[in-house]
């Protein structure tokens, strides 16, 4: 990622030392548990993964490629003699090599996406010969985005994993090379199944032929089967998999939220599919409604399934990209900001004692932190839970409602004009406040969780 002139050495020096601290203070117990897990490959329990791991480490809720991929990582500690097996109660003691090796492994997949991101705006950039933002490129912003941040580096969340092979995906539809879009996605929908809700509208732009679509659809899907045909023995294996996508949507279709998200979302791919657009003669509109699409597929569904904090990083890259069709980056800079601020506020008070400030004591210096009984819900009311709530269900809509106002309000000529003119006065000063904004951006995403958390302990 190539850093502009408007970076300074300070700026590298704080961010590198902000994900350090976030990186060693924070841990959420669920990379323990998937983490330790996957020994169980390691100890020779290919066959009878789910079976060996029930009595040792209750449910294991993933398709297999989860624990495959950490099991390669933790190769080199077990040659090394550092991964023992298991039992019920040393799972929750993971050593602290244990702890580093296994965040290392989501900051690798997290700077490979930071990577993606940048070749995908690249191709955008290329294809309609327009230049990325001298500051505000989207690489620059989804390696500083607050709730990434949050996600990987202080929740210690693995959805990183499905995210980067979404926008290896993503890298490939844009290249056109449907054969390794296909074979991406169904690679990341295997991980949660998350990167189906944007698959689906994204074939719909470039496909209607009804047996392509049938043909992309059971391509989709192919890394998906192949693991539950592997494991389909197992019955400890389906009642697993089954309950954690039935208790995340369980009661959900009776409530009014729901009904309307979805039916949003079929509106929305039946658009896709009716609309007559050829996205071979015009890259711009292609790009714009691929990566609008995708933020509000993830959009519609956090707005009514019953979703888990580390989840949110997958709308991120996209409101990263969205930065490329805006005019109006400080306000969406801001929005982003007030939206991270209620993000963070009504999880670690929805989650209390669970992703709040005990989020410490599995970090790499957990054994060294002095125990509180006081919680971040006591320094940060639960009455803010509403506004919070509002703060970023806004954001995540926020960018495709400015570019629905800058295209369409903003559209006449007259108008245009005077807003672009408004846009460019005072160039250099807007240049200053978008600077600071991303600055301000960045440390409330590692400084508003370590500060709060530090409250627990002056109000113990």
């Amino acid at each position: 990622m190539k850093l502009p002139p408007s970076i300074s050495k300070l700026d590298c020096g704080v961010y590198a030392l902000s994900l350090t601290l976030c990186f060693l203070l924070f841990k959420q117990s669920d990379l323990t548990h998937t983490n330790s897990s996957s020994f169980a490959f390691l100890h020779g329990h290919f066959w009878d993964f789910y079976e060996y791991n029930k009595s040792r480490m209750g449910d294991n809720n993933y398709l297999p490629i989860f624990y495959w991929i950490f099991a390669l990582w933790n190769l080199p500690l077990k040659l090394l003699g550092l991964i023992p097996e298991v039992t019920s109660v040393t799972w929750l003691h993971p050593t602290v090599i244990q702890t580093i090796w296994s965040k290392f492994l989501l900051a690798v997949f997290f700077f490979a996406s930071v990577s993606l991101v940048g070749k995908i705006a690249d191709q955008i950039s290329a294809a309609t010969k327009a230049a990325q933002p001298d500051f505000l490129g989207p690489s620059l912003l989804f390696a500083t985005s607050p709730i990434a941040i949050f996600s990987v580096f202080i929740f210690s969340g693995y959805d990183i994993f499905g995210l980067f092979f979404a926008l290896l995906g993503l890298q490939s539809y844009f290249a056109k090379r449907w054969k390794w879009f296909a074979f991406w996605f169904s690679v990341a929908i295997s991980f949660k199944y998350f990167a189906a809700f944007i698959y689906l509208p994204l074939v719909l732009i470039i496909e209607k032929r009804i047996l392509y679509l049938i043909i992309f659809g059971v391509a989709g899907l192919v890394i998906s089967a192949l693991q539950f045909a592997l494991y389909w023995h197992s019955d400890v294996f389906l009642g697993q998999i089954f309950g954690l996508v039935g208790a995340k949507t369980a009661g959900a279709t009776i409530k009014i939220r729901p009904i309307l998200a979805n039916a949003a979302y079929v509106l929305m791919c039946l658009y896709l599919y009716f609309a007559k657009f050829d996205f071979k003669s015009d890259f711009l509109q292609w790009s714009q409604r691929a990566i609008y699409v995708c933020m509000l597929s993830y959009a519609l569904l956090f707005s009514w399934v019953l979703w888990h904090p580390q989840w949110i990083i997958l709308i991120t890259p996209f409101v990263c990209l969205s930065f490329l069709f805006i005019y109006s980056q400080r306000l969406l800079l801001i929005i982003e900001i007030l939206g991270y601020l209620g993000f963070a506020a009504y999880t670690m008070n929805n989650w209390a004692g669970n992703v709040d400030n005990t989020m410490l004591y599995g970090g790499a210096f957990g054994a060294l932190i002095p125990y509180t009984s006081t919680l971040v819900t006591d320094v940060i009311s639960r009455k803010s839970m509403a506004i919070s709530r509002t703060f970023f269900y806004f954001s995540l809509y926020a960018p495709f409602l400015i570019f629905l106002f800058e295209t369409l309000v903003v559209r006449s000529a007259s108008i245009r004009n005077r807003f672009s003119i408004e846009l460019n006065q005072s160039s250099d000063n807007q240049a200053k406040q978008k600077g600071w904004l991303f600055r301000l951006r960045f440390l409330a995403a590692c400084y508003f969780v370590i500060a709060v958390s530090a409250a627990c302990f002056v109000f113990n």
